[in-house]
């Protein structure tokens, strides 16, 4: 009897870390979605965004705002413009 309460209760606790992991991941994910999908791709500056996800230094945002081969593309597209005028 004690032996099938230890049991459960390590199943028990088990599916409570798994549950912990994955929520740690979909926290990640939205925050990364969020800097670079929604912030970054909508010309929001990287300092703005680093205090927008509540971050000390630009570091961290770095890590989760990656460059958008878009926005590199309209941004150079903005220079290439003020060359001709």
């Amino acid at each position: 009897m004690l032996a099938k309460c230890l049991i459960i209760n390590v199943l028990r606790l088990i599916i409570v870390i798994l549950f912990f992991i994955a929520f740690l991941n979909i926290t990640y994910t939205a925050r990364h979605t969020a800097a670079t999908v929604v912030f970054l791709a909508n010309r929001v500056s990287m300092e703005n965004v680093a205090k927008i996800l509540g971050h000390a230094n630009l570091n961290m945002t770095r890590h989760y705002a990656k460059v958008l081969d878009q926005s590199i593309l309209n941004d150079m597209e903005n220079v290439e413009r003020s060359f001709r005028q």
